[in-house]
């Protein structure tokens, strides 16, 4: 999906940290809060397609590296199409200490107020390398904090390990397919069907009443043996998102229903639901 950027709207709009909205211009993750080793897991056997949140470009990366051969991403905000596709290229450029540094260089941006975007080693030679309406959005608005929200590079669950960042590196070689959306409009834009789709703690901020609407979308674009992945933060919403998705289960004989518990140090997760389609 074609998106341009404006500028002029960008830099009144873009959110501070913190907010717990998002939008067309909200503030990228850096790192993900969550452990994506734990929900990864659920990635079935054979998995030709996915689909998940860009959010920090952590989850596409997981997502290859525990053997998705096609990831599609989708996310309301443009900052994070931007740091995901920086992210690839970071990742096909640096060695594992300098890129390690390069994101903790970008996270600590929030608190040098004379430093800006270029000033983050290696980031124009990267920028060089990502779509020039994206390089040119980020240097119109370097003065602006665009990639901080969430945990620090360092000690952030997901942050790869060495031999992790150089799966990952073998098996990213080009930029993930990019749907600019919400996930209440994501099902519209899809035209194939998917083996693995990970909703990632996006109910905690979705109005009432449209989660069934989502996931029923979500449910005609699933193989046989794919499935639906979700989870939140907020621990009161635990029973309503997993009712919703056992209700869609009862409603259809071809789906079944399953909560898991996942062990983490990560406090952004403590289980998952999952809906997978049996037939």
């Amino acid at each position: 999906m074609d998106f341009i950027p404006d500028h002029k709207i960008a830099r009144d709009s873009v959110h501070d940290e913190g907010s717990g909205t998002f939008g067309t211009y909200s503030m990228a993750y850096t790192v993900s809060n969550e452990d994506l080793r734990k929900t990864m897991q659920f990635i079935p056997k054979k998995c030709d397609n996915a689909l998940v949140v860009a959010a920090s470009g952590d989850h596409p990366l997981f997502c290859s590296l525990y053997g998705a051969k096609s990831v599609d991403t989708f996310d309301v905000s443009y900052n994070a199409k931007c740091f995901m596709d920086i992210k690839v290229e970071a990742i096909k450029k640096l060695g594992y200490i300098a890129y390690l540094e390069f994101l903790k260089s970008i996270y600590m941006l929030k608190v040098k107020p004379f430093c800006t975007i270029k000033d983050v080693k290696h980031m124009p030679e990267i920028l060089e390398k990502i779509p020039k309406i994206e390089s040119e959005y980020i240097y119109a608005l370097q003065d602006k904090v665009l990639f901080s929200r969430g945990a620090h590079p360092i000690s952030a669950a997901s942050r790869p390990s060495i031999l992790e960042y150089y799966r990952m590196r073998a098996k990213v070689k080009e930029p993930y397919n990019f749907i600019m959306t919400d996930a209440c409009n994501v099902s519209k834009y899809l035209t194939k069907s998917y083996d693995f789709i990970h909703l990632s703690n996006i109910f905690d901020y979705i109005p009432g009443g449209k989660h069934e609407k989502i996931i029923a979308g979500l449910m005609d674009h699933v193989n046989i043996g794919g499935r639906i992945v979700t989870q939140c933060v907020n621990d009161g919403y635990d029973e309503v998102f997993g009712f919703y998705m056992y209700l869609m289960s009862k409603r259809y004989d071809n789906w079944k229903f399953e909560k898991k518990f996942i062990e983490t140090k990560s406090v952004f997760q403590n289980g998952v639901w999952v809906l997978e389609r049996i037939r």
